[in-house]
């Protein structure tokens, strides 16, 4: 199992390598200034329809692989501020788990994000610590628990279940709205494990 900080977007980032590979290095710095500049502020556009058809021609790429590169690099900025990640550790991770080793230009364009990191994880910290981006929040959470039988071979098998019902505030129309889910004992205890690491990550924008 891959220990990446972008463990649920590795895909996503090794996609973008060739056309990462592909731009001038200049080009490219400038690219990542841009977007780090714009990370984590509320309601902007990194770049407008505008840019983006410009930026289309400058790179010779098609404009669906520049919005994947801009989303890409904007995802791994986001990240590394969520786990406030050391630049050595961005390094290798980029290197070890990202194939950003495939040859020295790749390796060069990895530095590249690193050094834009150092230089702007600071103000795209802050910027996340104060912006509020969902339009629910929690109002309150009920829950049960539910003790099914199922029937297995010829012995009744219990089942039991917790159901949680979450009720979440429109921050707009001050409404109520519930979501119920089940869980099991291993989903639950899934849960509970993420919810820990939400709160480190909390804990560590918050000091």
């Amino acid at each position: 199992m891959s220990n990446s900080i972008f463990s649920d977007g590795s895909s996503k980032i090794k996609a973008c390598v060739s056309h990462i590979n592909s731009l001038n290095e200049i080009k490219f710095k400038k690219l990542l200034q841009r977007i780090a500049e714009k990370t984590g502020r509320q309601n902007e556009t990194i770049f407008t329809l505008d840019e983006l058809n410009k930026l289309e021609s400058a790179f010779e790429i098609s404009a669906d692989n520049i919005k994947q590169m801009i989303e890409t690099l904007e995802y791994m900025f986001l990240q590394s501020a969520y786990h406030l990640v050391k630049p050595q550790v961005l390094l290798n991770d980029l290197v070890n788990e990202q194939n950003f080793d495939e040859n020295k230009h790749v390796l060069y364009k990895a530095k590249l994000v690193v050094e834009q990191w150092s230089s702007s994880a600071k103000e795209i910290v802050e910027r996340l610590k104060s912006t509020h981006i969902a339009s629910h929040s929690l109002s309150d959470v009920r829950w049960t628990l539910d003790v099914g039988i199922s029937q297995a071979s010829k012995s009744k098998v219990k089942r039991p279940t917790a159901i949680y019902e979450f009720q979440l505030k429109n921050d707009q129309t001050q409404e109520i709205e519930k979501v119920q889910t089940e869980f099991n004992k291993e989903e639950l205890y899934a849960f509970f494990e993420k919810l820990e690491s939400i709160q480190s990550q909390l804990d560590a924008l918050m000091t």
